[in-house]
């Protein structure tokens, strides 16, 4: 924005203060002492809150300013350190160190934060080069000490892998993680790997790996003490952010103020080192004052220069704030008429959609121009960003914020950190899991172990069974085993090896499968043979409310969008139901689909299970509509009897195009003039009489149905083209994962929390789940923090009570609302940003998990408390389920830890509820593939029948996996299942190059292993059941109804030219190959591999 040079002059002298400007104007400050002076820039501000907001403005202005957050005392001293706000503090160290002048915004938090000297970390600062000779083991420890920690796989910043001689690493500052592979003490290759498939993107020749910690010393360090920063003074030199900002101007924003916070962290310390840290003697961070500063400045956003600090001079810059015309158009050029006719020049800054819809309502000339060409004296119009206007001397900006009374999206801190993907912990194995095994039914799984078998090392999965039965299950048969999944805390029958029952179990499945089958067929025809309306393709306005929306879309929400579109645009109607985690954005999919009918001049139903839910939808779409012609209405309790009439006069006549309602809407007076959409948010909330209506509406109107409750994506199989379906499995961009912490419950902890979600005006559930005494907990909360409006809500209010309470909170009528698990479904409130649940231990996982999805579902970080009471011991049960909720921060590990429990919901809301016993009775897994078999039967599709006998592996061959290759059973266990995939020459090249991208060079060994699984898929597409092995020769029977359809003397022949150890013997009908072993050059294996290979190639066809 180099115009802003023509306006404002920057001055700057040591201990001078500034007056006279708004936030938004202190912004172009900055931006314009960065560009004049060439100096570092640090700002100091009280909150963490404060600097956010700062942020996020002065990103319009420069893209040369970074986030420096830390969090309060007694979250970062008790609980733990904020892991998003951690990585922001090192990834602005590494462009500090970039060398390049920058602005840096504080909270006093992170400005007090002791840091390891500069030196010491960029001596930590490690550059690995392609053919340079460091010892893995050398290499993992510096990685170590620099805050890395170790994990099975990588796929989060921060972590490292070790295999053999491969060592994955995701450094601070990279989009993806590298893989470093050794040649004994020489790194041989370096490569970038993607966390999902984790198979190799590209080479590189190096790479910088900067620290991932601000703990950083060269020398041992107890356990207690390691990455507390307490104890840095003790080990190493301690500097502040401050000095590692050479040559910095400090501008502290409201002095007084920062020196009201630092007295309270001092009051919070004192506090804290007598009640929990009494053997603690030093201190946790710089004092205030021993920062030494070279220029300080001061910004004064209230005039108040009543501070301790020596000010040298005062500059009144005199900006004045614009207030709000609310889009009312004669008032806006009144406005800026009376702006020109002073000789004042007018720059309007908004969005290219927003300039459009402004130009019809501005009578005057206009200069469509960008930043650099602005007219003075005129009437600007710039595509840009900014949060808020402003008036400084001759110059006047205008903001969406004062034209239209929009509210510009704070920008997030981009960082490039990423999370974990949740996913692949869904199917991973653990000693004590129950198991299925399709032949001998649900056991307990008891690891891996390794059997010499005829002198040969083989890996097999140990399965127990009722009483002390057991089983060694090869890891050649592995897809015969999956991890049962049922309903959480339901702990399935374990079966008895070689009875009957669990014969008998499947068969009942099957035939009830059966039926379920021939019911989604029928739906399937009766489907295809309606008619409904086919709507229109996009049109410039459709694109246009498509780029409004303020956020970025995530590919799930865009490949959503377009699967709705397409489906809208056939003649058949809609049945499509769009499935996502809390928060994940499925109501701007509706919203794009609900826009989409109302071009077509059709009128869209949104129907919702509460009144709340309709409420907040419908305040929802006001905002998301706005800018667009569309007249929303709302059907519920709360409307008015005169508006309920205009409502439903403005449906039948064509006036309103969108209403919203619970099943208010489903009732006889509710007539549209032309139903275009029905859309249902949780349909399985709705009763019989409501559910039987919505059927109705689907013979001929394109319906849409949204649910929070996951569907398992094998489920999505068996309904191809009988009931679309779109999963939404990817979080928000920007959007951080709930802090969760797990700690005893604490008044002074309570009171901090809340108190930090009201410093930014934000709200706080508290989870007390004992009715009869919540009034009590209310009370307490009240007396903690007078400051708070406190709201209780429970089960046993009337249901008016309840919504009505609800409601209020909802409006921020209350900041704090105790209540019961009544806030476990439906509520979404995305002001809520902390949630404390008392007496945590009692719940359970698919419980917390849903209750932690309450929060978070903003921009803003989230945090959850989970306390249990002091002093009590916590069964183990508790423990582990507090554990796995608290690792769990990751965004849609819905999908992963409550999933189990919840998609059995999913799959019964589709299936039908009654099929929840018989999914239970042989776990989920089974069962879909059971139904995807049946489905594909009843289509004529060929299904691949499951073995219903434990038979053996055809060869004898070494399966086992050294540890020195792979030590975790977890990923012993994925390569075994990789192995078992490979059927052809393609899957055995695309699986050997995987395993030794990621594990390193095969051993003989396992390449025969691999060989050996694809040997048993040709044999078996081939009809061989009979193969004889013994020291000297392998055979293999072909039956005759193959040998019938086979050129014997071709493959005679084609045998031949392999090797001339082959034999051919006729038994009757059937046709016997012998190879001779002894005198071979390389495994029998890869002979009979060729051969069959070979057979199937040219006779395959005439065989299936």
């Amino acid at each position: 924005m180099n115009f802003l040079d023509k306006f404002i002059q920057v001055d700057v002298k040591k201990n001078m203060g500034i007056v006279g400007v708004t936030d938004e104007f202190f912004c172009v400050y900055l931006s314009r002492l960065l560009k004049k002076e060439k100096k570092n820039i640090l700002v100091v501000v009280n909150s963490l809150f404060e600097a956010n907001n700062l942020y996020s403005s002065l990103s319009n202005y420069t893209d040369k300013c970074y986030l420096f957050p830390m969090d309060d005392f007694l979250t970062s001293e008790a609980l733990a350190i904020s892991p998003d706000l951690q990585i922001n503090r090192l990834e602005t160290i590494n462009k500090i160190l970039d060398g390049e002048c920058s602005i840096v915004i504080t909270n006093l938090m992170g400005y007090l934060r002791y840091l390891p000297s500069k030196k010491s970390y960029v001596d930590h600062i490690l550059e690995l080069k392609v053919g340079m000779t460091i010892e893995p083991k050398d290499l993992i420890s510096k990685l170590i000490n620099s805050g890395y920690c170790r994990d099975t796989v990588v796929s989060k910043t921060g972590e490292i892998g070790v295999r053999g001689f491969v060592v994955d690493i995701f450094p601070v500052d990279e989009e993806n993680p590298v893989r470093i592979e050794f040649f004994d003490d020489e790194i041989e290759s370096i490569r970038y790997f993607d966390t999902d498939s984790q198979k190799s993107i590209k080479s590189i020749n190096s790479i910088i790996v900067k620290p991932y910690f601000e703990f950083l010393v060269d020398e041992d360090v107890s356990e207690e003490e390691f990455g507390k920063q307490k104890f840095l003074p003790k080990y190493n030199k301690v500097e502040s952010i401050s000095d590692y900002l050479d040559d910095s101007i400090t501008i502290f924003k409201d002095y007084d103020q920062i020196e009201v916070g630092f007295n309270h962290i001092l009051e919070e310390v004192v506090t804290y080192k007598e009640s929990k840290d009494t053997e603690f003697n030093g201190n946790y961070m710089f004092n205030l004052n021993d920062i030494s500063v070279d220029y300080p400045m001061y910004y004064f956003s209230l005039n108040n220069l009543t501070s301790n600090v020596n000010i040298s001079d005062v500059v009144d810059f005199g900006v004045k704030s614009i207030s709000n015309f609310n889009e009312n158009s004669e008032l806006i050029n009144k406005y800026i008429r009376s702006c020109t006719d002073n000789g004042k020049t007018v720059v309007i800054i908004l969005k290219k959609y927003q300039i459009r819809s402004l130009i019809k309502n501005l009578n005057m000339k206009l200069y469509e121009v960008d930043f650099d060409n602005i007219v003075l004296g005129g009437v600007n119009l710039v595509e840009g960003d900014v949060n808020q206007g402003f008036i400084y001397k001759d110059l006047v900006v205008l903001s969406s914020k004062e034209l239209f009374n929009n509210i510009e999206k704070k920008k997030k801190y981009n960082t490039k950190f990423k999370y974990s993907s949740s996913i692949k912990d869904i199917t991973k194995l653990a000693v004590g899991d129950y198991v299925v095994h399709n032949v001998h039914g649900i056991g307990v799984y008891n690891g891996i172990k390794t059997l010499t078998v005829s002198g040969i090392s083989k890996d097999y999965l140990e399965v127990l069974y009722l009483g002390t039965d057991k089983i060694y299950i090869p890891v050649e048969k592995i897809d015969l085993l999956s991890k049962y999944s049922g309903q959480e805390g339901v702990a399935p029958k374990v079966n008895k090896l070689g009875g009957v029952e669990w014969a008998k179990t499947k068969e009942r499945v099957r035939k009830k499968i059966n039926d379920v089958a021939d019911k989604l067929l029928a739906l399937y025809a009766e489907r295809e043979s309606r008619r409904g309306h086919a709507f229109s393709e996009d049109c410039d306005m459709s694109i246009d409310f498509e780029n409004d929306f303020p956020y970025e879309l995530t590919k799930d929400q865009i490949q959503a969008i377009s699967q709705i579109k397409a489906d809208m645009e056939r003649p058949q109607p809609m049945d499509r139901l769009l499935c996502g985690d809390v928060g994940f954005g499925k109501t701007e999919v509706a919203f794009v689909a609900a826009f989409k009918a109302i071009l077509d001049s059709k009128q869209v139903l949104f129907l919702c299970p509460t009144t709340i839910l309709s409420n907040q939808h419908y305040e929802n779409a006001k905002e998301r509509f706005k800018n667009f012609p569309v007249s929303i209405g709302l059907l519920n309790r709360f409307t008015t009897p005169k508006e309920a009439k205009r409502i439903l006069d403005g449906l039948k006549d064509g006036t309103i195009d969108m209403v919203f309602g619970t099943h208010r809407l489903l009732s006889d007076d509710v007539k549209l003039k032309d139903l275009g959409l029905l859309v249902i948010d949780e349909e399985q909330r709705f009763g019989v009489m409501h559910k039987e209506k919505i059927k109705q509406y689907k013979t001929n109107v394109d319906v849409l149905t949204l649910t929070a409750t996951p569907i398992p994506r094998t489920l999505q199989m068996s309904l191809v083209g009988i009931r679309s379906l779109s999963l939404i499995e990817t979080p928000p961009v920007n959007r951080y994962p709930v802090q969760t912490y797990v700690i005893e419950e604490n008044k002074q902890i309570i009171r901090d929390a809340i108190y930090k979600e009201l410093s930014r005006n934000g709200q706080v559930f508290i989870l007390y789940n004992r009715v009869q005494s919540i009034e009590e907990a209310k009370n307490r909360i009240c007396n903690l923090v007078p400051d708070a409006r406190v709201a209780i809500a429970h089960g046993q209010m009337t249901k008016n009570e309840l919504e009505s309470k609800i409601f209020e909170f909802t409006n921020h009528e209350y900041d704090v609302l105790v209540c019961t698990t009544i806030i476990e479904t439906g509520i979404d409130i995305p002001n809520v940003n902390t949630l404390i649940i008392m007496d945590a231990d009692r719940f359970g996982l698919s419980q917390l998990y849903q209750i932690r999805g309450r929060v978070g579902r903003s921009d803003k970080f989230a945090y959850a408390y989970l306390m249990y009471q002091p002093f009590k011991s916590l069964s183990e049960s508790a423990v582990k389920r507090l554990n796995v909720i608290k690792e769990f921060t990751e965004l849609g590990s819905g999908f992963s830890i409550a999933t189990r429990d919840l998609s059995i919901r999913g799959a019964g809301d589709i299936l039908g509820s009654e099929q929840a016993g018989f999914i239970d009775s042989v776990g989920i897994d089974l069962y879909l593939k059971m139904l995807n078999d049946e489905v594909s039967r009843k289509k004529n599709i060929e299904v691949v029948e499951e073995e219903t006998t434990d038979s053996a592996p055809l060869l004898n061959v070494a399966t086992h996996i050294d540890d020195n290759y792979v030590s975790e059973d977890e990923l012993k266990i994925e390569i075994h299942r990789k192995i078992n995939e490979i059927d052809s020459k393609e899957k055995f090249e695309s699986i050997k190059n995987e395993l030794e991208d990621r594990f390193g060079k095969l051993e003989d060994d396992l390449i025969v292993y691999m060989y050996e699984e694809w040997f048993e898929k040709l044999a078996k597409k081939l009809k061989i059941s009979n193969v004889r092995q013994s020291k000297n020769s392998i055979e293999i029977s072909f039956p005759g109804e193959v040998v019938e359809k086979l050129d014997t003397e071709e493959i005679f022949m084609d045998a031949f030219y392999i090797t001339n150890m082959f034999r051919f013997i006729s038994r009757g009908s059937n046709l016997v190959i012998v190879l001779d072993i002894i005198k071979l050059e390389k495994h029998p294996v890869y002979y009979l591999v060729e051969l069959l290979d070979k057979i199937y190639d040219k006779f395959g066809d005439s065989i299936d």
